[in-house]
């Protein structure tokens, strides 16, 4: 378990919150023009369904199967998190990443394929709900006469990933606690609770699963005091380590990656710089702080090596290994800057149409040698987004990601489906043309025991022309052939983040 000092420390950080007792700032009541905006968009362009409000009670739909047929095997529900109520009483977050947390599953069963979707019903979310009305600051926007904050669960809103802990489902954000669900109803049940005076300590939104072991890995960010957070959970939900580690830069750190002996974080040059609310408004670009690579000895968080790369940002990883000498390779969808999150997310919830070219995130491998060496090579032409790997070899050697992908002529978002060998460069890809927007891929293994890359890949996507949410199953191996099977709903979702997948 984590030494006294450790745990002495993290309580403190739970008692004193990321915002603690900080007042929020008054918003005067008038015409809000970003709800004005989505609406007058929303009339036309079927392209903002992306960011439509689910309707409250949620979905409960039979999926429509519309081509090929089921691959054999293929039993078991996909998990899908991302945010779904972004307005109430005509004013509207100004940020994608603000809404509330909206859980969907797809179930395969003898009846065919099950979709559901509901609230997780935060804290916030229950407050807000009763009231009518949004009342606490998000992320990145200050609602009509807001209230204050007393600590970081006060603003949890689940949107942003799932991990399956045993029979457990947590939903999972950037700065609060985890959310327990029922995976089966999507009933929620509170906040996480680890014990040791953990309560609302940050608990990030993309752990990391050992290979072999089934050890899960995350991390949480103190961004104001230059801290994170490392969590060690036995694959039966038991906690065993929790700690803080000094010195980290608040540099908006989603994802990290781990090897076999490290974890590895990538600090960006989004720097937190004075605590403001919106929060997000605490963060700038500095385009002349280099992007740190650090990594922490897994077995000794006190050991750390540190690697000085260009400026740059990035929310996610595809994987990570290390070599016998201690070299470390990565890859990641790698961009210069991040005006996705400064600009891009804020034009979304307009429903304003040239957003995707804000986010011009690379797939680039980087290469970490001893001696504070390194190196980021291209591995393709174009930009991608949610790299994914063959989860069983998380920390491992391996081949090669999946990925979603667009041309600099799409600003609409991605409609393509990639898979990239990271030895050989070989790239095989599906597009579904001009009126399917893609969601997360997610590798689903054919058996435990397949070779690596031998599966599936499922993926979600807005079909613009139906105005229906779909869901695509793919060999993983022979994207360009096109879907082995398709379903879709009898209505639209939301875009969602991120997912996961309980075998049946």
């Amino acid at each position: 378990m984590a030494t006294t000092s450790r745990r002495e420390a993290l309580k403190m950080l739970a008692a004193a919150g990321g915002v603690a007792a900080m007042p929020a700032p008054a918003a005067a009541r008038q015409v809000d023009p970003v709800f004005a905006d989505y609406q007058t968009a929303s009339q036309t362009d079927p392209w903002t369904l992306v960011v439509r409000d689910a309707p409250a009670n949620g979905f409960d739909s039979q999926a429509t199967l519309v081509s090929g047929s089921a691959p054999d095997g293929l039993a078991g529900t996909l998990f899908r998190n991302g945010p779904g109520r972004f307005s109430r009483q005509d004013w509207r977050y100004r940020h994608w990443f603000d809404g509330d947390g909206f859980l969907q599953s797809w179930t395969f069963d003898a009846e065919g394929l099950r979709h559901r979707g509901r609230f997780i019903q935060t804290v916030k979310w229950q407050a807000e709900e009763a009231a009518g009305r949004f009342i606490l600051p998000a992320l990145a926007s200050v609602p009509p006469q807001p209230g204050g904050l007393s600590g970081p669960d006060d603003m949890n809103v689940a949107n942003t990933s799932v991990l399956l802990l045993g029979d457990e489902l947590l939903a999972l954000w950037e700065g609060g606690s985890a959310w327990s669900i029922d995976p089966d109803t999507l009933e929620s049940q509170g906040a996480r609770r680890w014990g040791g005076g953990l309560d609302g300590v940050p608990f990030s939104a993309h752990p990391k699963r050992e290979a072999g072991s089934g050890i899960v890995w995350n991390f949480g960010q103190d961004a104001m005091r230059d801290r994170m957070i490392i969590w060690k959970v036995g694959p039966d939900g038991a906690l065993l380590d929790a700690g803080i580690v000094e010195d980290v830069p608040g540099g908006m750190v989603h994802d990290f990656v781990i090897t076999e002996h490290s974890l590895v974080f990538l600090v960006g040059s989004y720097r937190f710089q004075q605590m403001r609310l919106p929060f997000l408004d605490s963060f700038a670009f500095d385009a002349e702080a280099p992007m740190l690579a650090i990594a922490i000895d897994k077995n000794d968080w006190s050991r750390r090596r540190t690697w000085e790369l260009p400026p740059g940002f990035l929310f996610h990883f595809g994987g990570a290994w290390e070599e016998a000498d201690g070299t470390i390779r990565l890859d990641a969808a790698l961009s210069q800057d991040a005006r996705f999150a400064m600009a891009g997310a804020y034009d979304i919830m307009r429903g304003l149409a040239e957003t995707q070219t804000d986010s011009q995130a690379r797939h680039m491998q980087v290469t970490l040698a001893p001696g504070g060496r390194s190196r980021i090579e291209s591995l393709g032409d174009g930009f991608i987004e949610f790299p994914q790997i063959d989860p069983r070899l998380t920390g491992l050697r391996r081949r090669e990601t999946w990925h979603i992908a667009w041309d600099v002529d799409q600003p609409r978002g991605a409609t393509r489906i990639e898979r990239r060998n990271l030895h050989t460069g070989e790239r095989d890809a599906f597009d579904h043309g001009g009126s399917v927007f893609v969601e997360e891929p997610l590798f689903i293994p054919a058996s435990p025991t397949a070779p690596e890359g031998e599966g599936w890949i499922l993926h979600t996507a807005l079909n613009t022309h139906a105005e229906q949410t779909e869901l695509h199953a793919f060999n993983a191996q022979h994207l360009s052939d096109g879907p082995v099977a398709s379903w879709r709903l009898p209505y639209a979702c939301p875009f969602g983040f991120h997912g996961c997948w309980r075998p049946g």
